[in-house]
């Protein structure tokens, strides 16, 4: 990795850390309450008292895109995580096992690929009704099929180098060649997908709220706030301005950090 791709990268870290930081400790920080109203400096520019300017309600924008971190980045790693699980598992069941369970993991990923992703998650949720919970299953349970096929291909692949025929040729049970031979020598690769997992789950999120899919008003989401934003874009364009930044940042960030970790691997 070249000197100004490993400081990209660290970059990106920081960012991401200062993020998960700023977005969990909000209650103790000397913002403004993200739902307080101050009908007197609605669409007020940035000021000293508030330093990324206020929304159509006189909420402060810059608290409001700290608090809805918290759910964006919640329900990122929630559903991201349920997608690895389910990828890794089923996986690396049919690329070690073969036969009849890889046949079936194919054909499970062969048909969510060929619903369209993005339809069917707003179905589901227009459905079951939106809250963290419903979209981190949703989103993560159908998130699962790209990360199936690079663990199922990985696994083929190990299942066939000298160490792991070793350790069956020494009767070690299967399971303990896939926990202690195997998956040891996959973390690497789950981390990257879990970078570019994130990615893919986050701009979801995001869409959806914009479309007011996620956490329903007055809960901020990054999403409702650019399609409020959008409305006054003319006479309040830091609304927009300062959510699209954050998100760009957050979205590179992790971009950044996913590619550093294909590297590594």
């Amino acid at each position: 990795m070249s000197r100004l791709a490993s400081y990209s990268y660290w970059v990106a870290i920081l960012w991401l850390t200062t993020l998960v930081l700023l977005s969990s400790t909000a209650n103790f920080l000397p913002l403004p309450k993200p739902l307080d109203l101050d009908l007197g400096k609605m669409l007020q520019g940035p000021t000293s008292a508030d330093m990324a300017g206020t929304d159509e309600l006189g909420r402060d924008v810059l608290s409001r895109v700290v608090y809805a971190a918290r759910s964006t980045l919640l329900i990122t790693a929630g559903a991201t995580s349920l997608a690895l699980f389910l990828g890794v598992i089923l996986g690396g069941a049919a690329g070690y096992l073969g036969g009849w369970p890889d046949r079936l993991v194919l054909l499970l990923t062969d048909l969510f690929w060929s619903i369209p992703f993005v339809i069917f998650v707003v179905l589901i949720v227009a459905v079951i009704g939106v809250s963290k919970t419903s979209l981190i299953l949703t989103i993560g349970g159908i998130n699962w099929v790209s990360p199936a096929r690079v663990i199922r291909a990985e696994t083929s692949r190990l299942a066939n180098v000298d160490f792991v025929i070793a350790a069956r040729s020494h009767g070690y049970s299967e399971s303990h060649v896939l926990v202690y031979e195997i998956l040891p020598n996959l973390w690497k690769t789950i981390f990257t997908l879990a970078a570019y997992g994130a990615i893919e789950v986050m701009t979801l999120e995001t869409g959806l709220a914009f479309l007011g899919l996620s956490m329903p008003a007055p809960s901020p989401t990054w999403g409702g706030m650019l399609a409020d934003g959008l409305s006054y874009f003319s006479s309040a364009w830091w609304i927009v301005l300062v959510t699209a930044g954050v998100i760009t940042a957050t979205l590179g960030s992790l971009q950044l950090l996913a590619r550093g970790l294909e590297k590594a691997s």
